[in-house]
């Protein structure tokens, strides 16, 4: 074989094996890749909605005194919801909290809980605090006698617990804010602080979105309690009034804390 032809059998050679070697590479990269996508899809990242994330709780004092105000660095509010869970409202109160990063504290019916306890693990789950509103928002439940009114107490604190999956019921809201001297102490008596409010938009009798609104920034101040609902009837203008607050809120510095 003459020269010429040895080098053009060298040069088609060459490239063979380039080519060779890029078709391995190419099969190589590939292997880990087809590995990665056949495997199984729970264990992929999912895209999900903003979420509080749980932190450690810090618990109230449990002291026989209404709590009105709360304490916080700066500018402090604590916004509450009463009557709840509702599925019509405390889903979009709760997605809203979420997208704010602020917590809440929600104020539960105990037939209410009993009905929706997967309402009730999401308030807990995503950060909020959980706060005993009696079994059937029994207004009356300040003049009762000691031992119905422990008891009254006691057995609707256990049924929100027991539907949360165990967490705690750290407060007790009397319904209408009827208090007697003897509800606040036997609150602190069964764990609970009883919790008040300082700024009160009425919501609850669905005066208008824009009534809500202008009511709570008139009043709202470092180390509010504001008094908002959840359930108890038709809550859009609820719904409405806390997507506006929440962005004002914190436009105006005021950080969310949970009433202590």
């Amino acid at each position: 074989m003459r020269p010429p032809y040895v080098y053009r059998w060298a040069g088609l050679l060459t490239i063979v094996g380039l080519f060779a070697g890029v078709a391995t590479v190419v099969l190589v990269d590939r292997g880990p890749s087809a590995t990665l996508a056949a495997g199984p899809v729970v264990e992929l990242p999912v895209a999900t909605a903003p979420a509080v994330v749980p932190l450690p709780p810090e618990r109230p004092a449990i002291t026989p005194t209404l709590l009105t105000t709360t304490a916080g660095t700066g500018k402090a509010v604590a916004l509450t919801f009463d009557d709840g869970p509702d599925p019509a409202t405390t889903p979009r109160i709760l997605d809203l909290l979420a997208q704010h990063g602020a917590r809440a504290t929600f104020c539960m019916v105990g037939q209410q809980a009993q009905a929706h306890p997967d309402l009730v693990r999401r308030v807990v789950a995503e950060g909020h605090r959980l706060c005993n509103h009696t079994i059937t928002h029994d207004a009356g439940i300040g003049a009762r006698p000691p031992e119905l009114m422990s008891r009254q107490l006691q057995a609707s604190r256990d049924v929100i617990a027991q539907v949360s999956g165990g967490a705690e019921v750290d407060y007790f809201r009397a319904p209408q804010g009827k208090w007697s001297p003897a509800l606040v102490r036997m609150s602190a008596t069964d764990g609970m602080r009883a919790l008040g409010w300082d700024v009160d938009p009425l919501d609850w009798t669905t005066p208008g979105t824009d009534a809500i609104v202008t009511r709570v920034q008139q009043r709202v101040h470092p180390g509010a309690v504001v008094l908002l609902h959840d359930g108890g009837g038709p809550r859009a203008q609820t719904v409405a009034a806390v997507e506006a607050l929440l962005p004002w809120l914190t436009d105006h510095g005021y950080s969310f804390v949970l009433p202590r």
